[in-house]
């Protein structure tokens, strides 16, 4: 009897012992003599490894989704689990894994030994029984018996783990030949699998794994790397550790199985050992775009960073004219190098997870919940590509919110384009080594143009993921805002000059039950100057900490692929920027908001605001309430809008949603003998109106419906002067022009003649008395919106010559006033100078008015070459306002 034989029958006998007092719902054991004694996965640890599996993996555990496919598998047959090195930690991880999920045990695994895990008896057995060879021979024993191994264990129908890298440190001492004699038993382990089911003697299926004991990018190091560079394979010593540090943040990516004998059947003819190195490959690719997604490129030293930018032609020719007027080149790079300093991020792994940390806590004080919808589609194209990630801007929290929420999903942080005010006090250091680059409010420097968009195209070439607000700043409406088109050209023509295949724009709707920042954005609506950011403010904020902001839904919308929109257009960036390149470039950033807005989730705060402020009253009566966010809710699932899980949870009495307002101050309430009364103050109209506006466009066409059936109309009218709306406030509301589809229309007609607010007489829609009252709660919605334009509308009018941007403000404001109180103006409250700037931008791009210089930097105005257009706009703004 050989010695293997021996260690088989001392490791069975060992594994029969354990059976005999397993419980059914405990792992399939292997075979009866397939289990190699060395490497097979035990059922039972010893004392230590028993402490340590329950102590650091109890926490762990495979989804219900992968568990019920892996019982699939392994009823199908052979099961070989696949991973890129040999790890005893890992294994054992596994094997912890498998035997809580009722899953079978592993009967083999290359290139490691195992059965010092199992209890003492039968680990000394093997132990004993491997004594009798030493060295060189029992190397050479260990390799021929590991391929015969693996072919039982394939025939006999049971699992495996196959790991693909198993050289240790010995075998680099030992030189390149014995690494190249390793790889090829490596490939040779392989082909035995494969060729067991290319023989027809058992189908096995392979299934992927990566696991990922620490998150965030990877650095760059000259030297001897203790962890080999790669999260997936440190040393196991540097694993240990790590692992003790952070095993909370263990992660596991299964990959798709292959059906090996299908595999082979579409590729036999190319022979065993090139279908083995396909098999191979497709394994390699498989953990390559996990490694991707979470650790990124590799992060290289900032000063070849430097070099790499200051090497591109564009910044060589800035350099060059900048030399004109400083006297030497010497002079003009040193500047550029500066430049390059101010701008430029420096990601780093350490302070990645010391701000995870830190910002988790926070985030944990401040929100109930943090939701999202999406994320996984965004970390399966990071596999593969580039993304830039474009949120919606209306809390300082966004880019904490996106980096820390990627983080914690194992996708590798964004590179975040902020404004150069955020670098202040030792926050500018801490934000740019989580990967914050920083950019001027102006873009007049020439030099400092260049040296930023060579920087953005070196993100783009490398495949560094991006964030950047299209918006540029913050809303302080509630409101999208027209995108600034800067980060976007730049993405664009990097991109196009990188020669990448692929580039994801993900449009991200962030959406607040409560604004952290909702006192200061009510203070700026009121007129009072922006504070700037500073550590004092930082300190006063410390108040925040006591209380809490409701929940935080994100919602990643569908992408955007560049190389799609390209299709045809790719001469447009090549040579001097043309007319055709700035129309592109517009639409493609409109087409982002337009994504934004419409990936935007309704919340409670939401539909509470638009119930109270569709009122002409400041009260309604609780039943009151609910049946207006009934209709609300009801408007907004005609299309198809997404909701908070709580607010779906708290219908149909929003018990729970008026509960919060009220407990945020938002809404008071009062009792009254014919029921409690729910109202607000008037110091909150202003936050309620942010709120409403968070989803205004998706009320916008059925209160502009409502202002024209109130009057009367046929399917025609109403259709046509939805289109009129639609065109005319499309930089407020960014509503796509399929919303005039026959087909949205009429669902929201037949909505209203369902309800009975609406009845046909022929071709004539007309409001019934229900309908009245329902119609005029809708063009309530808008009625704000119509007040701001036609009020300055008004004042614009009266221009004569020319007139400043701060005078032309404050005539509106006037105007506002006057108005209020003859009443033709329902609310004062209504003008803000964010607003006023919204309105005046979109008269100037429509002629109804031209900016010209004026003195220093003040802003002019006089009347454009359509000047003589806006009286019939006041006319149907009236006409509008009259009918609500």
């Amino acid at each position: 009897m050989g010695v293997k034989d021996r260690e088989t029958i001392c490791h069975t006998e060992a594994m029969v012992e354990e059976s005999k007092t397993a419980s059914a719902d405990q792992p399939r054991l292997p075979a009866v003599g397939v289990a190699d004694p060395k490497s097979a996965m035990v059922p039972r640890f010893n004392l230590f490894f028993r402490w340590f599996a329950k102590r650091f993996f109890g926490h762990f555990d495979l989804d219900d989704a992968t568990v019920a496919k892996l019982k699939e598998l392994e009823a199908k047959g052979p099961v070989v689990y696949v991973m890129r090195y040999a790890s005893r930690l890992d294994y054992f991880l596994f094997n912890a894994l498998l035997a809580r999920e009722g899953l079978r045990l592993s009967a083999f695994a290359n290139g490691l030994s195992f059965y010092y895990y199992q209890p003492l008896l039968g680990g000394l057995r093997t132990w004993f029984a491997r004594r009798r060879l030493f060295g060189k021979e029992r190397r050479e024993a260990d390799r021929a018996a590991s391929l015969e191994r693996a072919r039982a264990v394939v025939e006999a129908g049971e699992s495996m783990f196959l790991f693909l890298r198993t050289a240790r440190f010995s075998t680099i001492v030992r030189g390149r030949d014995a690494a190249i004699e390793q790889g090829r038993q490596e490939l040779d382990l392989l082909r035995a699998v494969v060729g067991s089911t290319w023989e027809g003697k058992g189908e096995a299926t392979l299934v992927p794994l990566a696991l990922f004991w620490r998150k965030g990018p990877r650095t760059q190091r000259r030297f001897l790397n203790l962890t080999y560079g790669s999260a997936t394979r440190p040393s196991d010593l540097a694993k240990v550790s790590s692992f003790l540090l952070a095993y909370h943040d263990l992660a596991i990516k299964v990959g798709k199985p292959i059906d090996l004998a299908g595999f082979i059947e579409t590729r036999r003819s190319e022979g065993l050992l090139s279908v083995t190195r396909k098999v191979r490959r497709s394994i390699l690719l498989f953990l390559f775009r996990e490694e991707r997604a979470v650790e990124g490129p590799t992060l290289r030293p900032q000063h070849r960073v430097r070099e790499a930018v200051m090497a591109d032609r564009n910044v060589v020719a800035a350099v060059a004219q900048d030399s004109e007027g400083r006297g030497t080149i010497e002079a003009s790079r040193a500047r550029a190098e500066r430049i390059f300093d101010e701008i430029s991020a420096n990601m780093n792994p350490t302070t990645l997870a010391a701000l995870a940390a830190i910002v988790g806590w926070l985030f944990r004080k401040l929100f109930v919940r943090i939701e999202t919808r999406g994320l996984e589609r965004v970390a399966e194209l990071s596999k593969r590509h580039p993304v830039v990630l474009v949120p919606s801007h209306r809390s300082y929290f966004d880019f904490l919110l996106l980096s820390w929420l990627l983080y914690q999903n194992y996708v590798i942080p964004p590179h975040i384009a902020a404004r150069e005010n955020m670098a202040f006090g030792p926050f500018g250091f801490l934000f740019r080594r989580v990967g914050a680059f920083f950019l001027r409010k102006s873009f007049d420097d020439g030099l400092y143009k260049s040296v930023f968009r060579s920087y953005v195209a070196y993100l783009v070439k490398e495949g560094f993921p991006q964030e950047f607000f299209i918006e540029g700043g913050r809303s302080r409406t509630g409101k999208s805002l027209a995108p600034r088109l800067g980060m976007l050209s730049w993405n664009i023509q990097g991109f196009v000059d990188s020669g990448r295949r692929e580039l994801y724009f993900v449009p991200i709707a962030i959406t607040y039950e409560r604004l952290v920042e909702e006192g200061a954005m009510v203070s700026e609506a009121e007129g009072e100057a922006k504070q700037d950011e500073s550590m004092l403010g930082l300190v006063r904020a410390r108040k925040l900490l006591r209380l809490r902001f409701g929940s935080v839904f994100v919602n990643f919308g569908e992408p955007v692929s560049l190389s799609r929109e390209l299709v045809g257009r790719r001469e447009l960036f090549i040579g001097e920027e043309t007319d055709e390149r700035r129309e592109f470039t517009e639409r493609l950033g409109n087409e982002i908001v337009e994504r934004i807005n419409w990936s935007v989730v309704a919340n409670s705060t939401s539909v509470v605001a638009c119930a109270v402020l569709g009122e002409q009253r400041q009260g309604l009566f609780r039943q009151e309430l609910v049946q207006r966010m009934s209709e609300i809710v009801a408007l907004l699932r005609l299309q198809d809008v997404q909701f908070t899980p709580a607010l779906e949870r708290d219908e149909p009495e929003f018990r729970e949603s008026i509960d919060f307002m009220v407990s945020s101050g938002l809404v008071s309430r009062d009792d009254d003998p014919r029921g409690e009364i729910l109202f607000y103050d008037e110091s909150q109209w202003r936050a309620l109106d942010v709120y409403r506006n968070v989803i205004l466009h998706y009320l916008a066409v059925p209160s502009w419906m409502a202002r024209r059936l109130l009057r009367g109309a046929t399917r025609a009218e109403v259709q046509a002067d939805l289109g009129f709306w639609l065109e005319l406030f499309y930089e407020e509301l960014f509503a796509p022009q399929e919303l005039l589809r026959a087909a949205y229309v009429d669902g929201f007609l037949d909505h209203f003649i369902a309800i009975g607010a609406l009845e046909a007489e022929g071709s004539e829609l007309r409001a019934t008395e229900k309908g009245r009252a329902d119609f005029a709660f809708l063009a309530e919605q808008t009625q704000a919106l119509l007040e701001a334009y036609h009020v300055t509308l008004a004042a614009v009018s009266e221009i004569d010559g020319s007139i400043g941007e701060k005078e032309l403000a404050k005539a509106v404001e006037v105007h506002f006033r006057r108005l209020h109180l003859v009443g033709e103006v329902r609310r004062a409250e209504a003008w803000n100078p964010t607003g006023f700037r919204a309105v005046l931008d979109l008269l100037e791009r429509r002629g109804l008015v031209e900016r010209v210089s004026g003195e220093g930097r003040e802003k002019r105005y006089v009347p454009g070459v359509r000047a003589d257009g806006l009286a019939a706009l006041r006319e149907r703004l009236a006409a509008a306002l009259a009918s609500g």
